[in-house]
């Protein structure tokens, strides 16, 4: 049995909301196996994002641990890789002065790090991009530098919110599918908030859905499972899947 490379346990989170406190998420379990790529989606304002904020250690849980290979790391910062949904590229740097900023930062040696992006250029589709600044960069091409940026802080675990969100139907459809592949290749662990239902079937290993605030995973769905048993139907066709997940949405959307 595959022991869990991330595991939170009883993690709750408020906030102060027009003087009295909200709880936003209570009691939230969730682990992933290392190689997995898991998707949450719930409804807006459930916690989602704040979930990743506490993965990744910009804030502190009220109550609960996180443990990372077997580690507490509750409140700890840069040991998860975290991209939020801006791509928060610096405007005056290129974009391999971007990617770099992580090895930088960290007072690594430059020249290992130069040969490694060098490698993974081609893969990332930025080997004609290297000299260009972000704002000479479609947004698709933004997200791939930030990812790269980001794989470049040397974590094994993604936490990604929502980086597709700002792209329009196409290049989110792109990205999509350039992520599945490459995350299988480079047996990446990844964690993606998503609102995007069809995104998350298309991407996931397993799916896990949230309630409505207060926020917690009120049921998995094991998507790996779902392609070994259909081989002829993507996941993201299924009817079924798509209107039992929205099934567990639309009510408490409207709640």
């Amino acid at each position: 049995m595959t022991v869990p490379i991330l595991r939170a346990e009883g993690l709750a989170k408020s906030f102060l909301f027009q003087g009295s406190q909200v709880l936003v998420l209570d009691t939230v379990e969730l682990s992933i196996c290392p190689g997995e790529f898991v998707s949450i989606v719930g409804p807006s304002g459930c916690g989602k994002s704040t979930l990743l904020e506490l993965l990744a250690g910009i804030s502190k849980p009220e109550r609960g641990s996180i443990r990372y290979r077997n580690v507490e790391i509750t409140g700890n910062t840069g040991i998860l890789g975290y991209m939020p949904q801006d791509d928060l590229l610096f405007p005056w740097l290129t974009a391999l002065e971007n990617v770099l900023l992580p090895v930088r930062i960290k007072g690594n040696p430059v020249k290992p790090a130069l040969d490694k992006i060098k490698e993974l250029l081609p893969q990332f589709g930025l080997q004609d991009h290297t000299a260009h600044h972000p704002w000479q960069l479609s947004g698709g091409l933004r997200q791939r530098v930030a990812f790269l940026r980001t794989y470049m802080t040397g974590a094994e675990l993604f936490l990604l919110d929502e980086p597709f969100a700002n792209l329009d139907a196409l290049t989110r459809l792109q990205l999509q599918n350039w992520l599945s592949g490459i995350t299988r290749k480079m047996n990446l662990t990844v964690i993606l908030v998503t609102h995007d239902i069809s995104e998350a079937l298309r991407l996931s290993d397993r799916i896990d859905v949230m309630s409505a605030i207060p926020g917690r995973f009120i049921r998995r769905f094991d998507i790996a499972n779902f392609r070994r048993e259909n081989p002829h139907t993507p996941p993201e066709e299924s009817h079924e899947l798509r209107s039992a997940i929205l099934d567990l949405l639309l009510p408490a959307a409207s709640e």
